[in-house]
């Protein structure tokens, strides 16, 4: 034991000073700080003057549209050797969308509004399953597992740094500046990616041409524990990530009547929750062995803080309320999707990180718009209990089925195309 503590630290300090990491966890730092504050300027300014819950959240939902719908676009523009340049113009494209999400803003064109951020959401679709795949291709060894684990801190520290920004500039500013602010950011992100070496994207093999449903069948038929762990990151992104992208403007706003600032301020709080969620993964998977129901465990732990936050009274309790709920969601979520970036054969990754995206932003699309719409009509508290309830049964048929239907040796079948696909 005493001689892997300096070795862990060093593989730390070797992945934490790579110019490769600092550039990929730079580029979405800058882009999701942008992004952040003015998604937020915007859902703000719908549910104040508008008055709608169902407008508010749509801000959100509308963005994970398109993802859904185009999945098979989404995995042919992350496969073969132009992923670099994809990802430029993913980021160039993005700049230029935020330009007119500002222009339609300001002239109250609500409909063109939504219809740019369902081309947003595509943008950033692409960019996401380019990043897994950026990380899996630089990165082996004990290097991947931390950077798999970590790579996606610098998204949550820019959504609380647009929070801050926020805090600072709403109200203050006019939103086709705020719109400015945040293309600027994605034209400095593009130029991060520009720096990453060009890496190719492995394209699977018999199964790639028979849809993208037939190919993740196909990896995870026989890995009880990377099916488990698709489920629950589906499960975090739906109806955890959904719940909590209406609940951060209507809890404020709607429910505890604190205001446009309250929102910037639950945003860094936010944001500050999931660094730190995601940071306690690899410190502590090292001390802390959760069994086999560890996946079930976390995702009901998180269920029940969602059912606790209606319940908060002022401000500090909502803060701290909602801390611990993005706390234990993050957990969540980095150790699903861990799992899913280390044993999934490469070159079955973009296939089945599309279709995760894909399932999981459906069902995000219909959690974020029916809280938000229920909102408009039922207690808030009662929308909560009834989506606990769901991740909780849900999260029980999966480890049902799963024991019953996959065999136990599933770890070792998982772990031998993984580790000979990344050369480890």
């Amino acid at each position: 034991m005493s001689g892997t503590a300096p070795a862990g630290r060093a593989e730390r300090l070797k992945l934490f000073t790579s110019s490769r990491f600092l550039v990929l966890w730079a580029a979405m730092l800058i882009s999701s700080t942008g992004t952040f504050f003015l998604l937020l300027t915007v859902s703000s300014s719908l549910l104040t003057e508008n008055g709608s819950g169902f407008g508010a959240s749509a801000v959100f939902g509308f963005q994970w549209v398109l993802p859904i719908l185009l999945v098979g676009l989404i995995r042919r523009a992350c496969e073969g050797a132009r992923l670099r340049r994809t990802v430029v113009c993913g980021e160039l494209g993005g700049a230029a969308v935020s330009l007119g999400i500002g222009f339609l803003l300001a002239h109250d064109l609500v409909v063109p509004l939504l219809a740019c951020f369902l081309v947003r959401g595509l943008l950033e679709g692409i960019t996401k399953t380019a990043r897994v795949v950026y990380a899996r291709q630089l990165f082996d060894g004990p290097q991947l597992k931390l950077a798999s684990y970590t790579f996606n801190n610098s998204y949550y520290l820019g959504s609380a740094a647009g929070g801050v920004l926020g805090s600072l500039l709403a109200g203050h500013v006019p939103v086709v500046v705020a719109a400015a602010i945040d293309a600027g950011t994605f034209v400095v992100s593009a130029c991060c990616y520009r720096l990453l070496p060009a890496v190719s994207a492995p394209r699977a093999q018999s199964g790639a041409r028979k849809g993208v449903l037939r190919q993740v069948g196909g990896a995870l038929r026989g890995r009880r524990q990377l099916a488990l762990a698709v489920v629950y990151l589906i499960a975090a992104v739906g109806v955890f990530q959904g719940f909590h992208s209406a609940a951060r403007t209507v809890l404020p706003i709607r429910v505890l009547d604190l205001g446009d600032t309250a929102v910037m301020n639950l945003q860094i709080v936010s944001g500050l929750a999931l660094v730190l969620g995601s940071v306690a993964v690899p410190v502590l998977l090292r001390k802390i062995d959760l069994g086999p129901y560890r996946g079930a465990l976390v995702n009901a732990a998180t269920a029940v803080m969602m059912v606790v936050l209606p319940f908060a009274s002022g401000a500090v309790s909502l803060y701290v309320y909602y801390f611990l709920y993005l706390f234990l969601f993050e957990f969540a979520f980095t150790v699903a999707q861990g799992h899913i970036i280390q044993e999934c054969p490469a070159d079955e990754l973009v296939g089945v990180t599309t279709f995760t995206n894909a399932a999981g932003n459906g069902l995000l699309v219909v959690c974020t718009l029916l809280t938000g719409g229920l909102s408009d009509v039922l207690d808030f508290g009662t929308i909560a209990l009834v989506l606990a309830l769901v991740v909780v049964g849900a999260s029980a048929v999966a480890e049902v089925v799963a024991r019953l239907r996959v065999p136990h040796t599933d770890r070792a079948a998982a772990q031998q195309p993984a580790n000979a696909a990344s050369g480890g």
